[in-house]
């Protein structure tokens, strides 16, 4: 049930354009979407987010959920009503990333002002729910490009000696290689036209030639548009772009996982080929917990797939291990 609750809400204000700003509530046990009406001061870099959580029981881990490209908080709701059930101790935490469908500032959406503050972003989120939950283990969790902000993020963080900035690292469908059948020429095209029309925008189906991209059993990526409000059509050319580079370093950014990390990934994914994942996970270091799931038959949203039983259990259970892990 969603529930819009003024009363109890604490607007979070942040001067520098690459922060934003949040409103906290709670609601138990069901999830709480935070609704609200800041000044246009703020409202440009006020972003929307999702709570699930229990308040009968003490949080001792917290998952924070990034959705992937074209997606929304709300992609991580199959996932917590599991944990609501399961494990109440779990709480999870899941916010509209900039430039998604659920962007406040609509001219954003399909683009991005400076990748850094995806990162920014994220930081800034996860120091709010630290406040919140100062005892819990904080848990990233990252979908498709969801995976790509995160491990960026880390990256950019411990690979100046700083320290690692969440406990555990949890990707799912992480796109980790350009495909080998995207021409080179089309990959260079896009980049040398966007240096010169960054706001140039395109479909997602016009750069795959016009094929289908399937994104579970039985939806493909151009019918999502008919199913959800928060779908964009076309995104601009600097933000394909530095996606792209971004896919480039995942590799490197593996190479420095420090925390337990888990990756699911699906044999019939449209973006990544299950040796594409291998090759990524095996940069990750050997003294670093890992563990893999892969779905023979899973495409690219694996929590709305039709494996998704058996991928929300078996990330209920890598939590498990976590919290015996002590």
């Amino acid at each position: 049930m969603t529930r819009s609750l003024p009363r109890q809400l604490r607007l979070i204000r942040l001067a520098a354009a690459s922060l934003f700003a949040l409103l906290v509530a709670n609601c138990a046990p069901s999830y709480t979407l935070v609704s609200h009406g800041p000044s246009d001061a703020v409202r440009n870099e006020t972003f929307q987010y999702r709570k699930w959580a229990r308040s009968s029981a003490k949080t001792d881990t917290v998952i924070i959920g990034l959705h992937g490209f074209c997606g929304a908080s709300i992609d991580y709701e199959n996932l917590a009503n599991h944990l609501l059930k399961t494990q109440p101790s779990t709480a999870v935490y899941a916010y509209e990333v900039r430039g998604q469908g659920r962007d406040p500032l609509k001219e954003r959406r399909g683009d991005i002002d400076d990748p850094a503050n995806w990162s920014n972003d994220l930081l800034t989120f996860t120091k709010l729910v630290r406040e919140e939950n100062p005892n819990a283990r904080i848990v990233w969790f990252g979908e498709s490009m969801g995976s790509l902000i995160l491990s960026k993020t880390y990256y950019d963080i411990v690979s100046k000696g700083g320290k690692a900035p969440c406990d555990a690292i949890g990707v799912t469908s992480p796109v980790v290689k350009i495909r080998d059948d995207f021409p080179k020429w089309k990959k260079e095209l896009v980049r040398g036209v966007s240096k010169l029309a960054p706001g140039a925008r395109v479909s997602l189906e016009a750069l795959s030639g016009g094929d289908p991209v399937q994104m579970t059993e039985d939806t493909v990526h151009s019918e999502q548009s008919e199913t959800n409000s928060w779908h964009v059509d076309k995104h601009t050319l600097r933000l394909l772009v530095t996606l792209g580079d971004m896919i480039e370093e995942m590799p490197k950014c593996a190479s420095r996982y420090e925390v337990p990390t888990l990756v699911l990934y699906g044999g019939q994914d449209f973006f990544t080929s299950p040796d594409d994942v291998k090759s990524f996970t095996s940069q990750i270091p050997d003294s670093t917990s890992l563990t893999q799931k892969f779905y023979p038959e899973g495409h690219h949203l694996l929590m709305y797939d039709s494996v998704k039983g058996e991928v929300i259990s078996d990330v209920a259970d890598w939590l498990n291990g976590l919290k015996n892990q002590g």
